[in-house]
């Protein structure tokens, strides 16, 4: 599936360090800012098990969440919306997983991993908002450019069983 991304949106994501991930339980939605780090358009992230994030995965993997900058410049706002499935990573995944944060994150200190749990989100739907390129929004900021790169039908988990 990465090959179907453009180039320019994974090399933003190699260079971003946090998200924000929407997800939803019974209590409700819950956002939560996060560090991460991509395989394509794969992206994984880590918290504890008992957070309120990953129990509301473990309900409903369906997420979404969003990826930017700030600017003072407007005209120069980049940024990614998304939605997919996420999942824990289990077996060898969570050793992939760790390199992957060790690569990106190389003052985190090696040890173990037994206190968090590394999920992985498969995008179904990636739009890159992009104003670099852009012209002049006069509207207030709001004339973003936004490119639909990754368009899949979502899954619903309701019809299945």
């Amino acid at each position: 599936m990465a090959e179907q991304i453009p180039q320019e949106v994974l090399d933003y994501l190699e260079g971003q360090k946090t998200l924000t991930l929407a997800t939803s339980g019974d209590d409700g939605p819950w956002a939560a800012t996060l560090t991460f780090v991509n395989d394509g358009s794969d992206i994984y992230i880590w918290m504890k098990p008992s957070s309120n994030t990953a129990r509301h995965i473990d309900n409903d993997p369906t997420v979404a969440f969003a990826i930017d900058e700030y600017t003072d410049d407007w005209r120069q706002t980049k940024g990614i919306q998304g939605r997919g499935r996420c999942s824990p990573v289990e077996g060898e995944g969570i050793a992939k997983a760790a390199d992957l944060f060790g690569g990106k994150y190389p003052q985190l200190r090696p040890g173990s991993t037994s206190a968090v749990v590394f999920f992985r989100i498969q995008p179904d739907a990636l739009e890159f908002i992009s104003n670099a390129k852009g012209g002049e929004g006069d509207e207030f900021g709001a004339d973003f450019r936004r490119q639909s790169v990754l368009d899949m039908p979502a899954i619903d988990d309701s019809q299945s069983g």
